[in-house]
Order: structure tokens, then C-alpha cells, then sequence
């Protein structure tokens, strides 16, 4: 009778975040498979149930559930009993988990009979705190007696709500059976083609995102999938890298782990081949993110220091621990036709392999080797890869975290006695904990022996039908539109002294903009295709012809000022072309600009004027060395008055002249005045001396 109780409890009791075997109280009219309302939050009451070593009980072992309470409501949670329910009837395939777990919520759910097994008192809880409880349910009596192994539901419920997870007993006997584990090394959605120093000091940094993927992956044989654009941002750094950075990439270079390279930004190949590419798109140098200075020569060359080239930049490893030829989709994007054109594109020399998921997939006797027609593919666990993504996702919520996990060592009993590979599917967030327990969770598993891509490659594959996905419009679309403006701007780049500097960085930001983290935030993606098409025509219009309006035209040949504005970080080399159709004006028609870097650059037309006086048009166009127009063409009104010059001349010489013959008249009546006055003066001077005596 309590047992039925119980499992009617369970029914009716509000539940949460089945992913993270969570409950919250209130409830939720509808719960959804992915996590609801974090636990703990403003106005939230919940339970979250962890069984400890991941949900793993051994025959004849005691169980522990660790049960968190998060009191996130305003109001404390009352005294209470946590009760722990368990069926004994065990959930025999990987959707019978699902469906314990993340239960739909329109669907009529049939519950197993449920018994209570274990049960602690608790004490009141404040509003705002949290508290977690060990409850032990004993091997002995009647609690765990009789289990067989297998996969088994366990219900909790208590003050705050309740909650769902599962028990997993191992078989003694498994058979041993090869696993594989990929862990992706990427930097998560980005516009811009490199990291900069900064975002690398934070992402390699103790505690950030790299150095907690680099740590979790150390010691272990999970297979690594590398953003190539992570290294080259290092790389092209030279001696400017940080420290931190340079530590990062030596400590991964290290690493034994077999490895490979991802698409430059992980960028979505299934978009690609939707866009009618015929290869996938690659960076076209690395170069203009250098500074050569911060590069040496090599020891003993005499050769001035330079540069590495690009394939040095973008190498993921070394030579023996990478995997050539290896293309990993974004989960549910690539059906058959990508498949094939991937295959296809690589060429017939290249040894291709495309991860594929299991749910995308079938026929092939479920094998992890498979073809489709000529095209290899490598079919991983989508289940299973499911739940380690969770677990990675959980990041350093350690409750969380170990209901995840519960389920996911719970699917990889139910994966069978075949071999296995799975993947950690690009999570936004991790940590070293979260990701080395998703790793631990196949390559830890009873019978399972770590192997390489290379011993899959090389193992036995059945012919496989893959199921058709539809191209996501939008993001073709935005790609094909990428690649138009792509095209506008290295026509317009042709006038810049070094035209890499602008069409490198496209190619490269077009390439992130695209990346397969991008599909997990598509109000984010769009508002950042929205800007990148601004900033387009913004480079377009960024360099061009300040106009001065109507310009006074004074004499009969001057040179008329002309301002050539350059917005952009980079120089340009233009000519400056000038004509009229007026016969009256005789004007330059090409000069020679060198504009330097965001700044506006004065430039002199000589013009002649055959005429005394008229209104009239001068038309001036920029182009680049290459004869490509570059702005737009700007007309300058010109009023002359050369006759003005000729006026003004006479007007000085008249004046002048007026001046010096004003001078010379005045001299000459001084002169004659004086003559006039010096006779008289004279007979004055003796008279003047005998009165005196």
C-alpha cells in the first residue's frame, strides 16, 4: 500500500528539468527536454537528485542519493520528510530513459510501481539557502536485494518539490567492447576572425574555458577536435603572444592524444554545400594579423625573420597524432547529400571520414564503421552524446552535474555490447570537472578499451542509408550573401597599398560567422549577420571625395584643392581622375594619390582657364591602380573669373605707377623749392652780422 502511495505521489508531484533530474515548486504546466528554470532562483523552490558515483551501483552495494534542496522563494520551506522511491522494474531501452527522465508532458504516462526505499528528516529551510542531504538506501533487506543489472528509475520527493534519476548496476560480466570519445577544443560563437591578445589571456587564463578543456582532456584518450583558428591566433602573436596563451598551446602540442582539425571557426559545412560551394572554405593568408616584428629569424639563416606561412599557423598537432581528412558536422545538419559532396570534395587521393550521428542512420547492423555509396562515415551515439553534452554543460554545478551524469552512464549500459564512440557536442559552457566526467562516463565504463580514429578507419563498414535534412534557408542565404559582398570587397580592396589587409580578415570573418556555435543562439547570429552587412558597406563608402561644393576660380591657371577622405586602418594608392566637358577648361587628368591610414589627404589639380569669366563643372572620379572605380564620382561647380587676375594686375600697376610719379613730383617741386630759397638766404646771413656787431 505504500509503495502505491508513493508512485502516486510521484505522479502528481511537479517536475522539473528532467535533464538535470529536477523539480520545481510551483510546477511547471509543461516541462521540456532541456533544463527549465535554474534551481535556486528568484521565486523557485527546488530538488535536484544526485545519485553518488554517477548512478553506478555495484551488486550487493549500498546507494546513495544526494539530494539538494534550493530555496530560491521568498518564503522559507517548511520541516519535512525527503522521501526516496524505487521501481524494480528496469528501463531496458535508451528511450525508455529518455522518456523516465524528460516525460512529455502531453503524453499519458504509465508508471511502474514504485516502494519507498529510504527516508530522511529535514528541517526547515531559509528563503535563499541551500542545504544538501546524503540519503543511503542499504544492499541489504529488502531495499536493493534482487536487482539484476540493469538500469532502474528512483523517484524523490520533499520540501521544495521533487525529482527524477536513475540507478545503474553494472554487469559483472560485461564484455570488453571499444570506445571512443571526441572532445571538441573550440572558442565558442565569434564575429571576427582571430582571438585577440585579451580574449586568449581570459580563455587560457586559470579557470577559463581552454584551460579547463585542456586540463579535462590531460591524462585521458579522448580524441580532440581543434578550432584551427584557436592556434593561429597564438601563433600569428609571435613574441606578442601572452604568456598564458603560449603556455596553453605548448601544454596542448604535448598532449599524446590523437587529434583532428575542424573547419577555421568550425564553421557549418553543412551550409556550404547547401550554397552550391564546390570546396569548403579555407583562410587565404594569415599574414596581415602578423607583425613581423614579433617574429625572429631562424638560428644560423642569414634570411631576414618572417612570417610562418599559413599551414603552419593552422597545424592542430603534430604529424603523428594528427588525423587528416576528418569532417564532423553540426549534430542534425548534414544528411546524405552532404555527406556525399563532403566525401566528394576532398578528392579521390584523401582517405574522408565524416562523423555522422546514429539518428540520422540506418541499416549497417549498427555499426560505428559505415558507408553511404563511396562516402566514409563514422556513426557515433547520438543518445548517448546527448547526455555527455548535459553533463559538459552542467560546467562547475556539482548537483547538476551528477544527475546528468547518472543518465548518461545509464544510456551507455543501455548502448549494448557494441563498440561505441560518442562526442561531447560543442557546449557553451564547461569546466574541467563537467567534461572529464562526460569522458569518463564511456572510456570508464565496464569492458570499454580506448581506440583510435585511425584503428575505426581502418575496421570493416556496412553500406547505411542517411536520412535527408533540409538546408536551413536562412543561413544559406546569409552565406551566399556573405560571398557576394566578399567578391565587392576585393574589388574595392585593389586600393589598398596591401589588399590582404582587407580581404584576408573577410574571408576569415565570414568563416566564424558561420560556425556551428552560432546554431544554438539564432537571435544572437542574426543581429550579428545584420551588423557584419552594415560594416560592409560602411568599408565601401570608407574611402571617397570630400566635396567643397562651388569653387571660386580666380585666375587663369591655379591648381583647384581637392580632399580625399580614407576612413579605413590600412593606406591606399589611388589615381585621381579629373575631366570637363567645358573647352574653355584645360585640366589635369590623372593624379596620383597615397592616402595614409584614417586620415584626409589634400591633393592639387592643376586647371587652366581659357576664358575671362563662366560657370562651370569639373568631374572627378577615384580609382584604385587597378583602373576600379572607388566611391562615388563627385562633380565640383567652379565659377571663373580669370579676368579678375588681369584687373587686379593692372589695378597694382596703375597704382604703382600713380605712386612712383607721385614720388617723382613731389621730389621734383622739393628740389626746386629749395633752389628758390637759397640765393635769398645767403645776402641775409652778412646784414644779419653786421647789425650784429
Amino acid at each position: 500500500m505504500l509503495g502505491w502511495l508513493a508512485a502516486a505521489a510521484i505522479a502528481l508531484a511537479p517536475l522539473a528539468s528532467p535533464a538535470a533530474a529536477l523539480a520545481d515548486s510551483p510546477p511547471s504546466p509543461a516541462p521540456t527536454p532541456t533544463a527549465s528554470a535554474t534551481p535556486g532562483a528568484p521565486g523557485i523552490a527546488s530538488l535536484i537528485a544526485a545519485p553518488a558515483s554517477g548512478g553506478i551501483v555495484a551488486t550487493g552495494a549500498d546507494a546513495v542519493i544526494s539530494i539538494d534542496q534550493r530555496n530560491g522563494s521568498p518564503r522559507a520551506l517548511p520541516a519535512g520528510t525527503l522521501s526516496v522511491t524505487l521501481s524494480r522494474s528496469a528501463l531496458t531501452s535508451p528511450q525508455a530513459v529518455v522518456d523516465w527522465l524528460r516525460p512529455d508532458a502531453d503524453a499519458d504516462e504509465a508508471l511502474p510501481a514504485f516502494e519507498e526505499v529510504a527516508r530522511a528528516d529535514v528541517a526547515e529551510l531559509p528563503a535563499g539557502d541551500e542545504r544538501a542531504t546524503d540519503v543511503s538506501i542499504p544492499a541489504t533487506e529488502k531495499n536493493l536485494v534482487g536487482l539484476a543489472p540493469g538500469v532502474y528509475p528512483i523517484a524523490v520527493s520533499g520540501p521544495g518539490g521533487s525529482a527524477r534519476t536513475v540507478i545503474t548496476v553494472p554487469r559483472p560480466d560485461a564484455p570488453a567492447r571499444t570506445a571512443t570519445v571526441i572532445v571538441p577544443v573550440t572558442a565558442g560563437a565569434r564575429t571576427t576572425g582571430l582571438l585577440t591578445a585579451t580574449e586568449l589571456t581570459e580563455l587560457t587564463a586559470e579557470g577559463g574555458a581552454l584551460s579547463a578543456v585542456l586540463d579535462a582532456v590531460t591524462g585521458t584518450t579522448a580524441v580532440l577536435a581543434i578550432d584551427p583558428a584557436i592556434v593561429a591566433s597564438i601563433r600569428v602573436l609571435g613574441s606578442g603572444a601572452p604568456a598564458d596563451a603560449v603556455g596553453w598551446l605548448t601544454s596542448l602540442m604535448a598532449l599524446p592524444n590523437e587529434r583532428f582539425a575542424l573547419q577555421f571557426g568550425d564553421a557549418d559545412l553543412a551550409t556550404q554545400v547547401h550554397a552550391g560551394l564546390t570546396a569548403p572554405l579555407e583562410p587565404t593568408t594569415l599574414e596581415p594579423y602578423a607583425d613581423p616584428a614579433n617574429f625572429s629569424a631562424a638560428a644560423g639563416s642569414t634570411a631576414p625573420a618572417s612570417v610562418p606561412d599559413t599551414r603552419q599557423l593552422l597545424a592542430v598537432g603534430t604529424a603523428a597524432n594528427t588525423v587528416r581528412d576528418v569532417f564532423w558536422p553540426a549534430s542534425g545538419t548534414a544528411g546524405a547529400n552532404v555527406v556525399t559532396t563532403v566525401d566528394a570534395q576532398a578528392g579521390a587521393d584523401a582517405d574522408a571520414l565524416t562523423l555522422v550521428p546514429s539518428d540520422t542512420v540506418s541499416g549497417g547492423d549498427s555499426r560505428v564503421r559505415a558507408a553511404i555509396g563511396d562516402a566514409d562515415l563514422l556513426v557515433y551515439d547520438q543518445v548517448v552524446s546527448a547526455e555527455l553534452a548535459r553533463v559538459a554543460a552542467a560546467s562547475d554545478d556539482a548537483p547538476v552535474r551528477n544527475a546528468e551524469l547518472a543518465a548518461a552512464n545509464a544510456q551507455v549500459a543501455l548502448s549494448g555490447d557494441r563498440p561505441i564512440v560518442a562526442t561531447i557536442d560543442r557546449p557553451a559552457t564547461s569546466s574541467r570537472a563537467s567534461v572529464r566526467a562526460a569522458i569518463t562516463a564511456v572510456t570508464g565504463s565496464p569492458g570499454a578499451a580506448p581506440t583510435s580514429l585511425q584503428d575505426l578507419r581502418a575496421a570493416d563498414r556496412a553500406q547505411v542509408t542517411v536520412a535527408d535534412i533540409p538546408a536551413d534557408d536562412d543561413r544559406v542565404a546569409a552565406l551566399q550573401r556573405f560571398l557576394a559582398d566578399e567578391e565587392r570587397l576585393a574589388t574595392f580592396a585593389t586600393a589598398l597599398v596591401e589588399p590582404a589587409q582587407l580581404t584576408a580578415r573577410e574571408r576569415t570573418a565570414i568563416l566564424q560567422l558561420i560556425g556551428d556555435a552560432w546554431l544554438a543562439e539564432p537571435i544572437g547570429w542574426a543581429a550579428a549577420v545584420a551588423q557584419h552587412e552594415e560594416n560592409t558597406e560602411s568599408t565601401l563608402d570608407a574611402v571617397g571625395i570630400a566635396n567643397p561644393g562651388t569653387i571660386n576660380f580666380l585666375a587663369t591657371s591655379a591648381p583647384i584643392p581637392v580632399t580625399v577622405r580614407n576612413d579605413l586602418p590600412w593606406p591606399v594608392s589611388l589615381v585621381l581622375f579629373a575631366e570637363t566637358g567645358d573647352p574653355r577648361l584645360i585640366v589635369q587628368k590623372t593624379t596620383v594619390v597615397e592616402a595614409g591610414a584614417q586620415q584626409n589627404t589634400r591633393v592639387d589639380v592643376p586647371v587652366e582657364a581659357r576664358v575671362g569669366s563662366g560657370e562651370t563643372t569639373l568631374s572627378l572620379q577615384l580609382r584604385s591602380t587597378a583602373a576600379v572605380p572607388i566611391g562615388a564620382s563627385e562633380r565640383i561647380g567652379l565659377t571663373v573669373r580669370a579676368e579678375w587676375e588681369s584687373v587686379g594686375i593692372t589695378a597694382i600697376v596703375i597704382i604703382v605707377v600713380v605712386l612712383t610719379a607721385g614720388g617723382v613730383i613731389r621730389t621734383i617741386l622739393k628740389l626746386r623749392r629749395r633752389r628758390s630759397e637759397t640765393p635769398s638766404g645767403k645776402n641775409d646771413i652778412p646784414e644779419q652780422q653786421e647789425n650784429t656787431e
